[in-house]
């Protein structure tokens, strides 16, 4: 994850306009950006497209790692990541 970003675009007459603060958050190496924060499990699993039943895991800044589940709330912040939780198969 990385800081709350003001990010700017150009109108058509190539004047900037502000969009407001966006939060950039990094799901399987991929950014998906909110225009909000918190956001639920369920918020996160859908626009990276990721299955209910595969699960996320939140990793905090000291590299612990937490489920979340879909109603869960996420705040967020720098040093915060999410992953996909691993699937386990016996063999």
């Amino acid at each position: 994850m990385t800081d709350n970003l003001n990010i700017v675009e150009r109108n058509n007459e190539g004047k900037r306009k502000k969009r407001g603060k966006v939060y950039l958050v990094v799901v399987d190496g991929e950014e998906y950006e909110f225009d909000h924060s918190p956001v639920t499990g369920q918020e996160i699993m859908d626009i990276a497209g990721i299955p209910y039943s595969d699960g996320l895991l939140l990793i905090l800044e000291d590299g612990t790692q937490q489920p979340v589940g879909l109603e869960d709330e996420i705040e967020l912040k720098p040093g915060r990541s999410v992953v996909r939780a691993p699937k386990f198969k016996r063999g």
